[in-house]
């Protein structure tokens, strides 16, 4: 079989997800691919003629209710399946479009058989896939396969492209055998069998060490008590998910180290996790089983060890785990109990962040913005019913205000925005566009320039941190709000009082000056200190 990795990569996850049919039409840049599903022992057929080919493929599908593939060369033979791709479409027949392709920088250099191949299908496909080029890539190799693989049969089902560039040379082989891939599985549970739910469990009971990671999410229910105090999950997340959690300050208990903190089973639901330390460790010390929920079953691998999509409501597990699974690893949730260390420092950023939110009320609205402020806020305790909002979908620095603004106008709750200065110059239109309510509060971190990469030690240049001289003042009064300056502990402590005045009729924004260098001195002596 042929000596590219890929390629066994592609053979032995296609033989696990049960697809070992496949139609091949002859050509130069396929015949890897041939050779290797044919090595493997896959069921093959040839057909010339591509037109043909799909239509074949499609007919085999048809009479055995399952997934077949065809295998085609680069260039037009692509186009030529178009037909039988569109009918498979709309008759949900799953069927594994394998386009061989040519090196991306050879499409329009008047190189043979070339042309844009990936998503050349439209909306003829439910989805379609490109592998990357290279060496160095397995991980993404092998999650793009399985992803392919499992779009297939997802819901209705339905054709599925996966584009292949190959590079010469071609026909080198290898005595190799298949890899044993890494495959993720996707269990739905409106379709979940007793059978199912006992595999699940099974898995749990071998799995001690066992960690539920939420990401963000809007309010949400409570995970069960039960799930911590009988069966020794460790529910871990930060202000962001919006939900109860063992430990809300991962990234501040990490600065302490590593050691016996990483999970054997993790459980993720929501979206992104803020604290880098928590990607690290689950990167370096990925869990044996990685399951991820969702709605929609997204394949969604942020710390490389996926191994199972589960389809629907995260509620439905937790009511699983929390009558049937066994007792796990009591000392690991204990170690994710533990209280993070306090950020205590001089005035600065941060202290302004932990004062601010020391005086948030409860059931307050909480809008932070990216960078900085997202992360100082993951160092500090917040009070119990405070909700959290971020644009962390994307996690770019425009619209937080607007954002922070647009919903103050339909809650009538406290709403507190902290943003650093480039986040809010970058956005400050909101303010006389959207029209601020009474209940809107504005904390400005303002220490002169993109502060957060001198913390994460990038270059000291105006390319890259944007020194400014601007302040908020006269633009803020002019649209209307009440302002207060601050730029010592003291007007620290005013100043917060002053932005935590319910009883006004205008919005209030509260500017902190601080010196960007202290900042990231202090930040890092933090971490430091707690790591000793």
């Amino acid at each position: 079989m042929s000596a590219k990795r890929e390629l066994r990569e592609l053979a032995a996850l296609m033989n696990a997800h049960g697809v070992t049919r496949c139609v091949v039409s002859p050509g130069s840049r396929n015949a890897p691919i041939a050779m290797t599903l044919e090595a493997a022992g896959f069921e093959c057929r040839t057909v010339v003629d591509e037109r043909s080919a799909g239509f074949v493929a499609l007919g085999w599908a048809s009479q055995v209710q399952d997934a077949v593939a065809v295998c085609v060369t680069s260039g037009s033979a692509v186009l030529n399946l178009h037909p039988a791709v569109a009918e498979a479409y709309y008759r949900h027949i799953p069927l594994l479009i394998l386009t061989a392709d040519r090196p991306a920088a050879w499409i329009g250099q008047q190189d043979g058989q070339t042309l844009p191949q990936p998503g050349v299908f439209g909306g003829m496909v439910r989805a379609a896939y490109h592998l990357p080029e290279g060496e160095g890539n397995d991980w993404e190799v092998n999650r793009i396969i399985n992803e392919a693989l499992l779009e297939l049969r997802h819901r209705s089902g339905g054709p599925v492209q996966l584009n292949i560039p190959l590079n010469e040379p071609l026909f080198t082989t290898t005595e190799e055998a298949l890899p044993e891939p890494r495959i993720i599985r996707r269990t739905e549970l409106s379709c979940m069998t007793a059978d199912d739910e006992d595999e699940l469990l099974d898995m749990v009971a071998r799995l001690p060490r066992r960690m539920i990671l939420v990401g963000q999410l809007p309010q949400s229910a409570a995970i069960p008590p039960a799930l911590v105090t009988e069966k020794q999950f460790a529910t871990v997340g930060e202000q962001l998910s919006n939900t109860p959690l063992l430990c809300a300050r991962p990234d501040a208990l990490l600065s302490r180290g590593t050691e016996g903190m990483a999970p054997d089973l993790l459980i993720t639901v929501g979206g992104c996790i803020v604290s880098k330390r928590l990607k690290q460790l689950l990167r370096s010390h990925p869990p044996k089983e990685h399951w991820h929920i969702s709605r929609d079953g997204e394949v969604c691998d942020t710390f490389c060890a996926l191994t199972r999509c589960i389809e629907g409501s995260a509620d439905e597990i937790w009511e699983l785990l929390a009558a049937f699974a066994e007792e796990g690893d009591e000392e690991y949730a204990v170690r994710w109990a533990t209280e993070p260390p306090a950020f205590e420092g001089s005035f600065c950023g941060m202290t302004a962040v932990g004062a601010a939110l020391a005086a948030l009320p409860e059931n307050a609205v909480l809008h932070l913005g990216n960078s900085s402020a997202v992360r100082y806020a993951q160092l500090f305790p917040l009070k119990e019913g405070v909700q959290v909002e971020c644009n962390r979908g994307v996690n770019g620095i425009e619209g937080c205000v607007s954002a922070a603004l647009g919903f103050a106008g339909a809650d009538n709750r406290l709403q507190l925005l902290i943003c650093g200065d480039l986040s809010f110059f970058y956005d400050m239109n909101a303010l006389w566009m959207s029209g601020a309510t009474p209940n809107m509060r504005i904390l400005l971190l303002n220490n002169g320039c993109g502060g957060i990469f001198s913390a994460i030690g990038a270059p000291d240049s105006p390319l890259v941190n944007a020194p400014h001289h601007a302040t908020a003042e006269a633009w803020v009064r002019s649209c209307g709000f009440g302002y207060r300056a601050a730029r010592n502990a003291a007007e620290l402590a005013e100043g917060i009082a002053f932005l935590m005045e319910e009883s006004v009729s205008q919005p209030l924004l509260l500017e902190v000056f601080t010196d960007a260098q202290q900042d990231a001195d202090l930040l890092k002596k933090f971490y430091n200190q707690a790591a000793n």
